[in-house]
């Protein structure tokens, strides 16, 4: 219990005091991705409950005001995901003097990630909460073959999250305990705001609109071998990709010789990027594993748009029952052409699976979990 309320008679996990958080990142701050996406979504949710929020991490470049850098990074590959790690020496000296500020809760994302989050768990003295991310269908050899080193680490957060249970499965082997199971969230108001239709994406086409980095484990290759089999039933049909990565150019080359129609239009502003799903008739996310929840998903149920994608662990718990969106095989091509046909020449089945996922979605608004975050950190507290 903090002194503050021990002095006031105040119960912390009921009292309406606010909390001054820290929000760690394990990945380069300056770059952008969906861990830090989420940190700075949480962030501005629990501010806008009342709540002081620190973002830090390590960073190659600038950050915004406010944010903290714990030292430089280095690029390396996890999972065929290029993400730039906190290894700086450096990071020694910036934690410590960030730990100066009188924080109630440290919340560290990806906790075991070398090197920054291990630091930041070995100085801290408020109470640390861990958030889990990650999801490997054949296991997290990092964690395999480090947990026994890790173990120390692991018993000083006084409260474990995992974004899915498919995260929480990865992890829990290797590190037992409680998982409370915290969803990643997305501000759906934002997404039902209506925008111009951008110019690229013409009224008299049906769009198919894939978001996310160009990576191999993203399959968007399959993707382009599925729409070489819907174009040729529909010819108006047409492909637009939004993202970036180091598959880019032989994707591109890929879908020159398959002669199919597409654009592929790089990384794009987060407005642009809503402005797309809203123009899109359906969102596809073929990846072929190692996704522990798919927040592109939310995003495209908050702008009423049905879904085809990959029926992989991830993506397949957080559709669960809600009816907007067909699953397939991973990496079945003829299967994503199959249920990507009958959407395209079904407006009504459109309809009604994008109006399903919009009425699911609101439990994955920001405000309430942030809310949830704020129950977790006052049950730590009241320990």
């Amino acid at each position: 219990m903090r002194l503050a309320d021990l002095r006031a008679g105040r119960d912390p996990m009921t009292s309406p005091t606010s909390l001054s958080i820290a929000l760690v990142a394990p990945y380069d701050l300056s770059v952008a991705g969906g861990v830090n996406n989420q940190i700075r979504a949480h962030a501005s949710a629990l501010r806008g409950l009342g709540h002081a929020v620190r973002i830090c991490g390590p960073a190659s470049g600038a950050l915004a005001d406010g944010e903290v850098a714990l030292g430089r990074t280095i690029n390396v590959t996890f999972g065929g995901t290029e993400s730039g790690l906190g290894v700086d020496p450096r990071a020694f000296v910036a934690v410590r003097r960030m730990l100066r500020e009188r924080f109630d809760i440290v919340h560290v994302h990806e906790p075991f990630t070398p090197l920054v989050p291990w630091i930041v768990l070995l100085g801290a003295r408020a109470p640390l909460v861990g958030t889990f991310h990650v999801h490997r269908e054949d296991g997290h050899r990092l964690y395999a073959a480090t947990s026994w080193a890790l173990q120390p680490l692991a018993r000083r957060l006084r409260a474990r999250i995992a974004v899915s249970d498919a995260a929480r499965r990865t992890v829990e082997p290797h590190f037992p305990g409680r998982y409370d199971i915290v969803p990643n969230g997305i501000d759906v108001g934002r997404f039902q705001t209506a925008r111009p239709r951008p110019v690229r994406m013409a009224a008299d086409r049906r769009w198919v609109l894939y978001v996310g980095r160009l990576e191999p484990r993203k399959g968007v290759d399959v993707l382009i071998y599925a729409m070489s089999r819907v174009q040729k039933r529909v010819p108006e049909a047409a492909l637009l990709i939004v993202g970036d990565g180091s598959e880019r150019q032989r994707l591109e080359r890929l879908a020159s010789a398959t002669g199919i129609s597409a654009t592929f239009a790089g990384a794009l502003p987060d407005d642009d990027v809503i402005a797309c799903l809203q123009a899109a008739d359906i969102v596809c996310s073929p990846a072929i594993g190692g996704e522990s929840f798919g927040i592109v998903l939310l995003e495209a149920m908050a702008a009423g748009k049905p879904i085809v994608a990959s029926r992989i662990a991830g993506y397949a718990e957080l559709i669960g029952d809600a009816d907007c969106a067909r699953l397939v095989p991973p990496g079945e091509d003829g299967s994503l052409a199959t249920e990507l046909l009958a959407l395209i020449t079904n407006e009504a089945l459109r309809l009604r699976l994008g109006a399903c996922g919009a009425n699911d979605v609101r439990q994955y608004d920001l405000d309430a979990i942030a809310r949830r975050l704020v129950d977790i950190y006052r049950r730590v507290l009241a320990k």
